[in-house]
């Protein structure tokens, strides 16, 4: 058995003040714990670290950020023996060799027995008398179509080995059963969208019971005219983390604590 530990001081933001002081959001404050992980009870997340992107400043920050931040959190995972999983969304999962397979992504999960048929299937689909409803279709949709034209592994983070490659949230949750993972921590790509959106991402898996931990170094936003200047959009995502269960730390941070690489 291994014995080895990840030593780390995870941050989070408080939502409450200690007695006597004034009960106001501007005295939420971070709070650092002290944490022992057992290496094998933890797992490094790559979430959508891709080849390419949308947009062209988007793009070479992610490529910055994988090449400054992610590979040397990657390259020290492997000499750890730490777990790495690619999660790298559909339908890029299922053309990889590596691919679990563990669940059949195509199948929705079905609802509750009781559950109403509701919203009617024409205003879901924003079809009939719902279309006025719909938003725009972008001119350049089908030039910019990601599903049609999938993108494939950054060349820096491709799997290696036997590392697995996950494509939905209950695949990656019935992987870490079957390897006694607790503990995700996350890089990746985009802090406001696939990070907090996709059924892999710090939500959901903490919706499931996982500690989850985001190297706040090692991703990136989804920005706009207003938000870009000051990556207003992924510090806010960050500080909404932080406050609602899910853990961050940096780059450094964790690759100091993790352990020597196991005696050969």
């Amino acid at each position: 058995m291994d014995h080895r530990a990840i030593r780390i001081r995870p941050r989070y933001t408080r939502r409450l003040t200690d007695p006597g002081v004034e009960l106001k959001e501007a005295n939420c404050s971070h709070v650092q714990l002290d944490w022992e992980i057992p290496i094998g009870q933890a797992a490094l997340v790559c979430v959508d670290v891709w080849d390419r992107d949308l947009h062209t400043d988007m793009r070479r920050e992610d490529d910055r950020v994988t090449r400054e931040r992610i590979v040397p959190v990657l390259a020290a995972c492997r000499r750890a023996g730490v777990l790495v999983i690619h999660a790298p969304a559909w339908p890029t999962a299922e053309r990889e060799a590596n691919w679990v397979g563990l669940v059949d992504h195509t199948q929705a999960a079905p609802p509750w027995p009781d559950s109403p048929a509701w919203p009617p299937q024409d205003f879901r689909a924003r079809v009939g008398p719902y279309a006025r409803y719909a938003r725009p279709r972008e001119p350049r949709a089908a030039e910019c179509d990601q599903v049609a034209n999938p993108p494939g592994f950054h060349p820096l983070v491709r799997p290696v080995g036997d590392e697995p490659v996950i494509g939905v949230g209950e695949e990656l949750h019935r992987l870490c059963a079957r390897r006694g993972v607790l503990h995700l921590v996350y890089v990746g790509f985009h802090t406001p969208g696939c990070m907090t959106g996709r059924t892999y991402g710090l939500p959901a898996m903490h919706r499931y019971g996982y500690t989850c931990i985001l190297l706040r170094d090692c991703t990136n936003g989804m920005e706009t005219h207003e938000t870009w200047p000051d990556r207003t959009s992924m510090r806010g995502c960050i500080a909404f983390l932080e406050q609602t269960g899910i853990y961050t730390l940096t780059s450094e941070q964790f690759i100091d604590g993790l352990p020597q690489p196991p005696a050969s």
